[in-house]
C-alpha cells in the first residue's frame, strides 16, 4: 500500500530485536512490515527525486531538468568540474567576501554560527558551491593550479590575477571559520580551556560540525585536523591519569593504576568517534583515523611511560653485589662510565613490578579486545583477528618529540586492521622480564612446596583443602576455558592452589607476548610452569603412596581433585598460548605436563576405588559372628541385621561427604557408582551362596532387606534423572559391553539379583511349592526377572515407587518429589533437572513456594521480603526466556500475582509516581526497552527537523546582519528564511507530527513482536481480569493500551528523553514531541486536558483522508500478535510434562543461560528449594498440618539460616537419610509373597535349582 502523492515519507527501519524464539505469525507479520517499508521508501525516494529534478531545473534558468543520476551527482563535491559557471562579477564577489571577513572580525556574538548558516543557505538555495579546495601553501603556482583545476562555478568564472586576491579573503574567511568549528570539537571553553576527550557535545552537534567542515575543506583534510584535536586529547587524559594517580603509587603500579583508570574514558570517546565517523567516511578510512588517533597515540605514549619507568626500576632495583662492586672499583674509576643502553644493563624486575605489568597487560589485552568488537559490530568490518606484528621498532621518545609535527600533517590513510602495537612498548624488558617470570614462578613453587612438607612432618597427614569456586568466576567468562561448572573441582590442596595461582596471575602477560621478538617471555613461563607442575607432580605421587599406610583416605579425593585441577589450567595455558602464528620452536608447549597428569588422574582414581573395594571386601564385610550360616542360633535372636552391613552404608555415607567436598559432580557420582555397583557385587556373590540353618534363614531377609533399603537411599545420590531412578535401559547392557559403565543399570540388576535370593531362599517353603509346582508358569508373567523394568523398589518402597510408575514412568505428585529429592541429593547444582522441575506439572513447585511463603501473609520480616522480591526477579527473568512454553511465567506466578493484584497495576503500567511490585518493575522496564527503540528515532527526527526547518531556532537566535546580506551578489537571488514566509513553519511542524505518527504505527506491531512472548501472554491473562475497563481497552487491548501510554509517558518526560538523546533538548523539540504525545493520546481515545489544539485534530484528519482506517488496521495487526501468536505456540509446546523432552529441556536451558544472569538466577533458586527441602517434600506428600504454622513458611533469605550439610558419624550410624533405622522394623518387614512370587514363575531353571538347594530344607532331603 503505496502514500497518495504528496504524502512521501522516510520509513526508517527501528532497532528492535525479536526474541530468539518467536512465533510464525510474527516472523510473517515482520516480513510483511519490511517488505511494505522497502516499497514506502522507494516511493518516498522517488518523489523526493522528481521535487529536487524539478528544483534544479528552475535554478538552470529554464533549461530541461537534470536526469536522477545527474542529481545525485552533484551531491559529490569530486563532480564539480562539470558544472557550469554563472557570471558573476568580480567586484561583487571580493565585497561579498570582504564583507564575511570584517563580520568574522568583529566582536558579534554568533558570527560564525551566523556566516556558516548563511554559506549554507546560499549553497542549498541559490546552488552556490563555494571553493572546497585544500589549505592554501606560500606558493603562488600551487594557488594557481587550485584555482584552475577546479571548476566550482563561482570564484573559479575570474581568471585574472585577482583571483589570488579572492582566494586569499576566502581562505581567510575559511580559517576563522576552522577554528571556531575546531575549538567547538574539542570543547574547549572559558571553563575547560584544554582539549577534552569526553566532550560535552552529542554525536548529532560533533557530526554537524564535521559536515560544515567538508563544506569548506576537502574530506580528508578535515580528517586530517579531527584526527590531530583527537589525537592531542588521548594525550592530555593520559597525562592526567598519570599525575592524577594516588600518592603511594609509585613506579609500574602508577602506571597501571593510570591506565586502568583511563581506559572507560578511552573506550567511551572511542564509540561516540564510531558513531560520528560513518556520517562521513568509508569503514577502512575510519579504521585509519582510529589507528592514528587513537591506538597508535596510546602505543607511543606507553612506550614513553615504560621506558621512564624502566629507567626509574633501573636505579631503585641496583642490587647489593653491584654496590661493593662498585665500591671495589673506585681507584680504577679514572674513566667517566659509558651510559649502556638498558637492555644490555644489569637489571632484574622485582615479583611487584612483574605483577604491576602483568595487570597492565590484562588491562590492555582487555581494551584491544572491546574495541575489535566494538569496530567489527559498528563498522561490520571483520577486526577480530589477531593483529599482524609490525615492522621494525617502535621509535625512542627523543623521535618521537621531533616527528610531533611532521605526524599531526600526515594525509588521512585507510587501513584494512587495527593497528594497536601496545606490545612494542614492553620490547626492552623482554630479557627482564622473561629473568623474572623464571625466578618468580621457581621461587614461588619451591617456597610453597616447603611450607607443605614442614606441616607434613609436623604430623598433619591430612592435606589442607581451599576453595577454588571463587578463583574460578573469571575462568568462566575466558572463551578459552571449555570445562562446565559440573566438571570443575570444588576444593584443592591449598598449597598446590596457591602455586596454580601464581602462574594464573603472569598468565595474561606471556598471552599478551605473542609478536615474535616478545615470545622469549612466553617461553620463559612455559619452562617455569613446565618446572613447577612436574615438581607438584612428585609431591603428589608422595603423598597418594601414602595412602593407607600413614595417611588417610580422605586424602585420595583431594589428591584427585588437585591433580584434575592442575591438568584442566594446563589445558587451559595450552589453549591460550597456543598461536599458529608464532613459530612454535620457540614456545616448547610440550614442556607442560598434559598427558602425565592425565595419566596420574586416571590412576588415582582407579587407587580411590580400588582401595574402597578392598576397604568393604577384606575388612567391613568380614563379619565371622554374623556370616556363620550353621549356627543352630538365631544371630543376636533374630532382632538386627549384620553389624558388617550397617558399617558397610556407613561407610559409604562417609566416602560421599568426602567425594561431594572436593570433586567435580560428575566425576564425585561415578566414583560412589562405581565402589557402590562393586561391593554390592560382593554381596550378591555372599547371599547367593549362603546356605542358611533354619534359625539363620531370617538373617538373610533381614540382611538383605537392609541392602535395599540402603541402596535406595543411596541411589538418589548416584542417578542424574528420575528415568535412570525407575527404569533399567537395556542398551545400558551394550554399552557395558562396549566397556563404558553404567552405574544405576548395574546397581539396579544387582538389586534384582539379591531380591531373588531373598524370595527363593526366604519365602515359606509352602507357598514356593503352591507357586511354581501346583501352578506353573503361564505364557504371560506380569514380571520377568531379565526385563528393563526395576521391581525391587517398587517391592521396597510400594507407596512412592507403584507398579504403575515402574511401568509408564513417574508422574504427579510422585515425579516432582522424585525430582526434588534428586536434585537436593547431588553434588551440586543440576540446572537441567531444575529447569525440568519448575516447569513440571504448570510450574507446580514455583507455586508451592510462593503459597507457602511471606507474600500469601500478611506479616513479614523486611530481610525475608527483599529477599523473596530478589526470588521473584529470578523467576521471572527465567521463565521470559522461555518463549517456548509462553505460559510458565504466568502460572508460575499465580499465587503472587492473585495476592498483589498485578491486574490492575499492569492497567496503570506507565505512571512511575506509585510504589508497585517487585515484578511490575520489571515487566515495566521490558516494554520501555521496546517504547526507548521507538523514542530514539523519534527525537533523532525532530533533531533533524530543527536542523533544517528551524536553523535559527535550533543553535542560535541571530539574523544575519544587513550589512553582509547588502553584498550578496544580486544574481544569485538570494532570500531570507523570514523573507520566505511564515506559513512554512506551521506546515512542516504539521508534516512533521504525520511523518513521526506514521513511524509509530507502521512500527508497533514490530514493537509487540520485539516482546517476549510469556509477556504477551501476562497481559492476555490480565485482560481477562480487568472487565471494569472494557470500553477503554475494546479498541486496542490491555499490552496495547500499557505499550502506548509508555510511549506517551516517554514522550512526555524530560528525564527520559535527556537519557535516550544524551542532551537536554530545549523546549521547541519538547514542544514537538509533546504534541506528538496528544496526537497519541487523541488516536487511542483519550480524554484530552483542555481543550484539543487544532494542530492535533489537523493531523489526525490528515492521515484520515490520506490512508483511511490505516490506523485501525495497524492497531489490529499489532493486538493479533498479542494474542494469536501466544495461542499459536501453546499450541506448538505446552507445558504438559511428555512434551518437555531432554532436546527441549537443553534448548530452554541454553537460551536462558545465554541470558545475562541466567546462570546466577538459576543458581539462587537452586539455592532457595535446597535450604526448604523438608517444607517442599511435605507439601508434595500432601501435609497440611503446616499450612496455618507461620515458622513453616518459606525462607529466602538464606543468609540467616544457613545449615551446612556436613558428615555427623552420630547421626549417621542409626540413619537412613533423615529418617532412624529401626531394626525391628527391618526384621518384620511384611512381604507379601502371594504378590511376589508369581512374578518369579517365569525365572531361569538353573537359577531357581540353584537357589533352591541352598534352603534350610533341603538339609534333611
Amino acid at each position: 500500500m503505496e502514500w497518495p502523492g504528496d504524502f512521501p515519507e522516510d520509513h526508517a527501519f527501528v532497532e528492535l530485536g525479536i526474541p530468539g524464539v518467536s512465533s510464525d505469525l510474527d516472523f510473517e507479520q515482520l516480513l510483511k512490515d519490511t517488505e511494505e517499508k522497502l516499497k514506502l521508501n522507494a516511493s518516498s525516494i522517488e518523489k523526493q527525486m522528481m521535487e529536487l529534478q524539478a528544483k534544479m531545473g528552475d535554478s538552470r534558468t529554464g533549461e530541461r531538468p537534470p536526469s536522477p543520476t545527474e542529481c545525485l551527482q552533484w551531491f559529490n563535491l569530486r563532480m564539480h568540474n562539470d558544472v557550469k559557471p554563472v557570471t558573476t562579477g568580480h567586484q561583487e564577489l571580493m565585497d561579498f567576501f570582504r564583507g564575511l571577513q570584517h563580520y568574522l572580525r568583529s566582536e558579534e556574538e554568533w558570527r560564525e554560527e551566523v556566516t556558516l548558516q548563511l554559506l549554507l543557505n546560499l549553497s542549498s538555495q541559490c546552488g552556490v558551491c563555494f571553493p572546497c579546495t585544500p589549505s592554501s601553501t606560500p606558493s603562488s603556482s600551487s594557488l594557481q593550479a587550485q584555482l584552475i583545476a577546479s571548476s566550482v562555478h563561482l570564484v573559479h568564472t575570474v581568471r585574472d590575477d585577482s583571483s589570488f586576491v579572492i582566494q586569499e579573503v576566502w581562505d581567510d574567511v575559511r580559517l576563522q571559520l576552522r577554528r571556531h568549528l575546531l575549538n567547538r570539537l574539542s570543547s574547549r571553553s572559558p571553563d575547560h580551556p584544554g582539549p577534552r576527550l569526553t566532550s560535552t557535545l552529542s554525536v548529532a552537534e560533533r557530526v554537524q560540525f564535521l559536515q560544515q567542515l567538508c563544506f569548506l575543506y576537502p574530506e580528508s583534510e578535515v580528517l586530517t585536523h579531527y584526527q590531530g584535536l583527537r589525537s592531542q586529547s588521548v594525550l592530555v587524559l593520559l597525562h592526567s591519569a598519570m599525575s592524577s594517580s594516588p600518592g603511594a603509587e609509585t613506579g609500574f603500579d602508577r602506571l597501571t593504576m593510570g591506565f586502568r583508570s583511563v581506559v572507560p574514558a578511552l573506550t567511551q570517546a572511542l564509540t561516540e568517534d564510531l558513531h560520528v565517523l560513518p556520517r562521513l567516511a568509508e569503514p577502512h578510512t575510519i579504521l585509519g583515523f582510529l589507528n592514528a588517533a587513537y591506538l597508535s597515540t596510546v602505543a607511543r605514549e606507553l612506550a614513553s611511560l615504560v621506558e621512564r619507568e624502566s629507567e626509574t626500576a633501573l636505579r631503585d632495583n641496583t642490587t647489593l653485589s653491584n654496590k661493593i662492586k662498585k665500591y671495589s672499583a673506585r681507584s680504577r674509576a679514572t674513566v667517566a662510565p659509558v651510559d649502556l643502553p638498558m637492555k644490555s644493563r644489569s637489571f632484574s624486575l622485582t615479583s611487584h613490578q612483574l605483577r604491576a605489568l602483568t595487570q597492565l597487560a590484562c588491562t590492555l589485552l582487555g581494551f584491544e579486545s572491546n574495541i575489535r568488537e566494538l569496530v567489527t559490530n559498528m563498522t561490520f568490518i571483520n577486526c577480530t583477528g589477531e593483529t599482524p606484528s609490525v615492522k621494525g621498532i617502535l621509535k625512542k621518545t627523543r623521535d618521537l618529540e621531533k616527528d610531533k609535527k611532521s605526524t599531526a600533517e600526515v594525509l588521512l590513510h585507510t587501513s584494512e586492521v587495527l593497528e594497536f602495537d601496545w606490545r612494542s612498548a614492553f620490547r626492552g624488558l623482554v630479557p627482564h622480564m622473561a629473568h623474572c617470570v623464571k625466578v618468580v614462578l621457581d621461587e614461588f613453587c619451591t617456597k610453597s612446596l616447603q611450607q607443605e612438607e614442614a606441616l607434613h612432618s609436623s604430623g598433619h597427614t591430612l592435606i589442607t583443602l581451599s576453595n577454588v569456586t571463587a578463583s574460578n568466576i573469571h575462568l568462566r567468562e575466558d572463551s578459552f576455558y571449555t570445562y562446565p561448572e559440573r566438571e570443575t573441582p570444588k576444593m584443592i590442596g591449598k598449597f598446590y592452589g596457591a602455586i596454580m595461582e601464581e602462574m594464573d596471575a603472569l598468565l595474561p602477560l606471556a598471552a599478551a607476548c605473542r609478536d615474535s621478538s616478545l615470545l622469549e617471555v612466553r617461553s620463559s613461563f612455559v619452562e617455569a610452569c613446565g618446572r613447577a607442575t612436574f615438581a607438584m607432580l612428585g609431591r603428589l605421587e608422595e603423598r597418594a603412596l601414602e595412602v593407607p599406610s600413614s595417611a588417610p583416605l580422605k586424602n585420595l579425593p583431594a589428591l584427585l581433585a588437585t591433580c584434575i585441577y592442575v591438568h584442566q589450567r594446563l589445558e587451559h595455558y595450552h589453549a591460550r598460548l597456543k598461536d599458529l602464528t608464532t613459530n612454535l620452536a620457540k614456545v616448547p608447549l610440550t614442556l607442560l605436563p598434559i598427558q602425565k597428569y592425565h595419566d596420574i588422574v586416571e590412576a588415582l582414581r582407579d587407587q580411590l576405588t580400588s582401595y574402597c573395594y578392598q576397604v568393604c571386601s577384606t575388612c567391613i564385610l568380614q563379619d565371622a559372628e554374623s556370616h556363620h550360616w550353621a549356627d543352630p542360633k538365631p544371630f543376636y535372636e533374630g532382632e538386627r541385621c549384620s553389624f558388617s552391613l550397617q558399617m558397610w552404608f556407613y561407610f559409604l555415607c562417609g566416602l560421599r561427604s568426602d567425594l561431594w567436598a572436593v570433586l567435580p559432580v560428575k566425576l564425585a557420582k561415578e566414583v560412589l557408582g562405581q565402589v557402590l555397583s562393586e561391593t554390592l557385587q560382593l554381596l550378591v556373590q555372599r547371599y547367593a551362596r549362603a546356605q542358611p540353618s533354619y534359625k539363620r534363614h531370617l538373617q538373610i531377609r533381614c540382611d538383605i532387606t537392609a541392602v535395599l533399603l540402603y541402596v535406595k537411599q543411596l541411589l538418589w545420590s548416584v542417578c542424574e534423572s528420575p528415568e535412570a531412578l525407575v527404569r533399567s535401559d537395556p542398551s545400558s547392557a551394550i554399552a557395558i559391553i562396549a566397556g563404558r559403565s553404567d552405574w544405576p543399570y548395574q546397581i539396579h540388576s544387582l538389586c534384582d539379583q539379591l531380591l531373588t535370593v531373598l524370595i527363593i531362599v526366604t519365602a515359606p517353603l509352602s507357598l514356593l511349592y503352591r507357586t511354581f509346582v501346583i501352578n506353573p508358569a503361564k505364557e504371560s508373567m506380569p514380571h520377568q526377572p531379565d526385563s528393563p523394568l526395576v521391581h525391587w523398589l517398587n517391592v521396597i518402597d510400594p507407596d512412592l515407587f507403584t507398579e504403575q510408575a515402574i511401568r509408564d514412568g513417574l508422574m504427579g505428585q510422585t515425579a516432582l518429589a522424585c525430582q526434588l529429592r534428586l536434585l537436593t541429593s547431588d553434588p551440586g547444582s543440576n540446572p537441567r533437572l531444575l529447569l525440568q522441575m519448575l516447569l513440571y506439572r504448570d510450574c507446580h513447585l514455583p507455586q508451592i513456594l510462593l503459597e507457602n511463603s511471606h507474600f500469601c501473609q500478611l506479616e513479614m520480616s523486611t530481610e525475608n521480603c527483599k529477599a523473596g522480591d530478589d526470588f521473584i526477579v529470578a523467576l521471572f527473568n527465567i521463565f521470559t526466556c522461555l518463549n517456548n512454553v509462553p505460559k510458565a511465567l504466568t502460572q508460575a506466578l499465580e499465587p503472587y500475582l492473585e495476592r498483589v493484584n498485578i491486574w490492575e497495576h499492569l492497567y496503570t503500567l506507565a505512571e512511575t509516581t506509585r510504589n508497585v511490585p517487585v515484578v511490575v518493575g520489571c515487566v515495566r522496564a521490558i516494554v520501555t526497552k521496546s517504547t526507548n527503540s521507538l523514542l530514539v528515532h523519534l527525537v533523532s527526527m525532530v533533531m533533524r527537523w530543527q536542523a533544517t526547518e528551524e536553523p535559527s531556532g535550533a543553535s542560535f537566535k541571530r539574523d544575519v546582519p544587513e550589512s553582509v546580506l547588502a553584498k550578496v551578489p544580486k544574481d544569485w537571488n538570494y532570500t531570507t528564511v523570514e523573507a520566505q514566509g511564515k506559513d512554512t513553519a506551521s506546515k512542516t511542524v504539521t508534516s512533521l507530527a504525520i511523518q513521526a505518527m506514521s513511524y509509530i504505527f507502521t512500527n508497533l506491531p514490530l514493537a509487540v513482536a520485539s516482546l517476549p512472548l510469556p509477556i504477551r501472554y501476562l497481559f492476555q491473562v490480565a485482560e481477562k481480569h480487568l472487565s471494569q475497563h472494557t470500553r477503554h481497552l475494546r479498541l486496542v487491548g490491555l499490552l496495547l493500551w500499557a505499550l502506548l501510554n509508555c510511549l506517551i509517558q516517554g514522550l512526555e518526560d524530560p528525564d527520559t528523553l535527556k537519557q535516550i538523546s544524551g542532551l537536554a533538548l530545549d523546549r521547541g523539540a519538547r514542544d514537538r514531541l509533546g504534541l506528538l504525545a496528544e496526537c497519541l493520546q487523541a488516536s487511542m481515545g483519550f480524554q484530552q486536558k483542555g481543550v484539543p489544539k487544532p494542530t492535533v485534530h489537523k493531523v489526525l484528519q490528515a492521515l484520515e483522508e490520506k490512508r483511511p482506517k490505516w490506523i485501525n488496521i495497524q492497531l489490529q495487526k499489532a493486538r493479533k500478535l498479542c494474542s494469536d501468536s501466544v495461542f499459536e505456540r501453546g499450541r506448538e509446546s505446552g507445558v504438559a510434562a511428555a512434551e518437555l523432552t531432554e532436546q527441549k529441556i537443553g534448548l530452554m536451558l541454553l537460551e536462558v543461560c545465554h541470558k545475562a544472569g541466567g546462570s546466577d538466577y538459576l543458581r539462587q533458586i537452586y539455592h532457595i528449594i535446597q535450604g526448604n527441602e523438608e517444607l517442599l517434600m511435605s507439601k508434595l506428600s500432601g501435609d497440611t498440618n503446616s499450612s496455618t504454622d507461620l515458622l513453616h513458611l518459606v525462607n529466602f533469605d538464606l543468609d540467616s539460616h544457613v545449615e551446612t550439610k556436613c558428615f555427623n558419624p552420630l547421626h549417621q550410624f542409626e540413619h537412613i537419610g533423615k529418617k532412624k533405622l529401626h531394626q525391628s522394623a527391618v526384621v518384620d518387614w511384611a512381604w507379601d509373597w502371594p504378590r511376589l512370587l508369581p512374578a518369579y514363575q517365569g525365572m531361569s531353571q538353573v537359577t531357581f535349582k540353584t537357589l533352591l538347594a541352598n534352603r534350610w530344607s533341603n538339609a534333611f532331603l
